[in-house]
């Protein structure tokens, strides 16, 4: 039965193909070229962007249809069949529908608008097409079996859902269900989705991301992740599979970054709904921008990379209790997990790394290379390891390395090894992304521990209480009265540097880790900081000290080295202590050393400010 009013029927072809038009509009001339047929032209093809194909001129009675015309019809994605009154008197437009039928058999892609028609007349033929029907068979020009073709076209079509003029105050209001209903299934301003595999810890997000759009009580869904885990390109994917399986008509997206501007947000996300806000006030074009979202159905709102609580209502986006009155939803990502409790996401869920095969597989496919040889392929693959599962390096280094010879590739490895960018082409995208999340850190005892957690070994389960020990070297919590509320304090600070995908959780209790990229990126960021930078030897397996101790260092890490004997330098320095602070380390020839030094500390109320060296066995 024909709908009197469309809904999401339409189905996406399944093949991939490319279509030169995505809408044909069949009609009869004389009747509708001038009104609605030409607004939903004017409309779609020159105000959305969507490809219209129009015939702009009328043949004569008993005229064949042209090769054009039957090209456009075999090049196009929908059709749209204008029905009027009169539409079976033309066989032109008969052999038209016919044609249609036979190319769009397998889809709903025929789209009927019932102009003032009743769709029972059609589809059995009465009164108006009774007529016609008549006349075609009186005229004795046609062979019956041509005839019975037509009947079965207007019969199918007749059967399909569509538009009837009888439900519409206004033809304005028609002509704006039908662009809107378009525009939904074709999306001509398409979100660019670039190069995208599902890999398992991005097929295990998506799942769950999609578990939450499809749920009629979440409104708002928030994904976290580290910079550089491919948050982006994942909820691209989903918006996009999302609108071809008909849970939204509209998919929007914009991105927030650390200092928002809401009048290009506005733009971008009108842009996407196919309107113009120029010329409006900033409350102007948000009310404008409201009244869009809340007059169509099913949008999903894309709000990506937000890095802290935004009104929704300042950008036009209306309320999560509104959105649900037209079936729409928010889907956001960020780095920081807070950010979705304050954006009050019913679900939060997180992307994590790629596994290590999962990790090579994307490695092999960017650097475009099936490294022939087991000895290439073995430098190859410990180059992919230093980028620890994160998409943004394993591309960056993937790309820059593509095209080099081994020699190159062996460079990169002991460069990655030492926190060093793989060559000159290595532009440093994941250092630059990485950064950007140390920035937003506005605490600076948050950034100095921070920085500290570079001190410790390449995946190494950093206790919290270490941790606390050189964050004391370097002088932060200055206004903490106690030990212990400088050691609470650091807890905080650990909890907000997870939340903030900087840190990660460790399967050791009162430990944490960070990631070996962010790790390397760290460093950088210490030199950049300070002029001086960290001099990190963790587990090489020293047995001297190293030369580089003269060099002017802020800290220096020698964690899991076999170092037995303390230098002069440093038992001059040791000297100038207060004894109590070293009396479970006064035999150091017995000790493995880790050593983190700086200057300042916590002040005790029970005796004066030092200098603290923290030395750990």
């Amino acid at each position: 039965m024909a709908s009197t009013s469309h809904t999401a029927s339409a189905s996406l072809p399944s093949s991939p193909r490319s279509w030169k038009y995505d809408v044909f509009l069949s009609f009869r001339g004389v009747d509708t070229r001038k009104g609605i047929t030409f607004e939903l032209f004017d409309r779609l093809q020159h105000k959305r962007g969507i490809k219209t194909f129009m015939d702009d001129q009328d043949l004569p009675a008993g005229a064949a249809i042209s090769p054009t015309l039957l090209a456009a019809i075999e090049e196009s994605r929908f059709a749209i069949v204008v029905f009027c009154r009169n539409y079976a008197s033309s066989t032109w437009c008969l052999e038209e529908l016919v044609k249609i039928c036979q190319c769009m058999e397998d889809e709903n892609r025929i789209l009927p608008l019932f102009y003032h028609v009743d769709p029972s007349d059609i589809r059995y033929q009465k009164r108006s097409f009774e007529e016609a029907f008549t006349k075609h068979v009186k005229s004795n020009r046609h062979e019956s079996k041509k005839v019975q073709e037509w009947r079965d076209a207007l019969a199918k079509v007749a059967n399909s859902s569509g538009w009837h003029t009888q439900n519409y105050k206004t033809e304005r209001e028609l002509a704006d269900a039908i662009v809107d209903f378009v525009c939904s299934i074709v999306q001509p301003i398409e979100i660019i989705m670039g190069d995208f595999e599902v890999f398992e810890a991005t097929r295990e997000a998506m799942e769950k991301v999609m578990k939450a759009l499809e749920d009629d009580k979440v409104s708002t869904v928030g994904v976290y992740g580290m910079g550089g885990v491919g948050k982006t390109t994942m909820v691209k994917h989903v918006g996009d599979q999302a609108r071809k399986n008909g849970i939204f008509h509209y998919v929007i997206m914009a991105v927030m970054s650390q200092s928002p501007d809401l009048t290009e947000i506005q733009h971008t996300l009108a842009e996407l709904l196919g309107i113009d806000l120029q010329g409006k006030s900033q409350k102007g074009r948000a009310s404008r921008l409201n009244k869009e979202i809340m007059r169509k159905n099913k949008i999903l709102i894309i709000l990506d990379d937000i890095w802290e609580r935004i009104e929704l209502s300042s950008i036009g986006i209306p309320s999560y209790k509104e959105l649900q009155k037209c079936n729409s939803k928010v889907l956001v990502t960020t780095r920081i997990q807070n950010v979705c409790h304050a954006m009050e996401c019913q679900e939060m869920i997180t992307l994590n790394i790629l596994s290590k095969e999962d990790s090579w597989t994307l490695f092999m496919r960017n650097a475009r290379s099936s490294f022939e040889t087991t000895i290439f392929r073995d430098v190859a693959r410990k180059v992919a390891r230093e980028c620890c599962g994160l998409p943004i390096a394993l591309i960056a280094v993937a790309k820059a390395l593509g095209d080099k010879d081994l020699r190159e590739w062996k460079k990169a490895a002991q460069r990655l090894n030492k926190s060093q960018t793989a060559n000159l082409d290595d532009k440093g995208d994941a250092s630059q992304c990485i950064k950007l999340s140390y920035d937003y850190l506005k605490d600076e005892d948050c950034k100095t521990c921070f920085l500290v957690c570079s001190l410790f070994p390449e995946d190494y389960d950093i206790p919290i209480e270490d941790l606390f020990r050189y964050a004391i070297g370097k002088g932060v919590f200055r206004d903490a009265d106690t030990i212990e509320e400088a050691r609470e304090t650091l807890h905080m600070v650990v909890t907000y540097l997870k939340n903030s995908s900087l840190l990660l959780n460790s399967d050791k209790e009162l430990c944490v880790k960070m990631h070996d990229v962010i790790r390397d990126t760290t460093m950088k960021i210490a030199l950049s900081e300070d002029g001086h930078g960290f001099l990190v030897k963790a587990g090489c397996g020293l047995e001297d000290w190293p030369h580089q101790l003269h060099e002017g260092y802020s800290a220096v890490s020698l964690i899991g080295n076999e170092i037995r004997t303390v230098p002069e330098e440093l038992e001059d320095i040791l000297s100038q202590y207060h004894q109590k602070c070293f009396q479970s380390c006064i035999d150091l020839k017995n000790f493995t050393c880790n050593v983190g030094f700086g200057t300042g500390g916590v002040k005790l109320k029970e005796e004066e400010e030092k200098p603290m060296l923290a030395l750990m066995s």
